[in-house]
């Protein structure tokens, strides 16, 4: 399968799967149970780096490496599913910008 079918098709599941989430009440559950288990790590990575104070050192990479290490001893301790962690690592390591001002207000 040459890359535009691959392209095309995942695509098409990619939609998918945002029409179900917005449209659904099992999907608007879902997305408003990821948001918020989202706001609970992006909160235990904020106070990590605020008691350590390495704001000052902090790079994106960085920030990425410890959303990692926190979304995964969060994934442990609440039973979560490897998709669900993998799209809060995305969803918090796009955040850098956000983080960034808001630790050093």
């Amino acid at each position: 399968m040459g890359k535009f079918k691959k392209g095309v098709v995942l695509g098409g599941v990619l939609g998918a799967a945002l029409v179900w989430l917005n449209t659904s009440t099992k999907g608007k559950h879902y997305r408003s149970k990821l948001v918020d288990q989202a706001a609970d790590v992006y909160e235990k990575v904020k106070q990590e780096v605020e008691a350590t104070g390495a704001i000052d050192n902090m790079n994106k990479n960085k920030y990425v490496a410890l959303v990692k290490k926190t979304v995964d001893k969060y994934a442990i301790e609440n039973g979560m599913a490897a998709s669900v962690k993998n799209t809060i690592i995305r969803l918090l390591s796009s955040q850098w910008a956000t983080f960034k001002k808001e630790v050093k207000k």
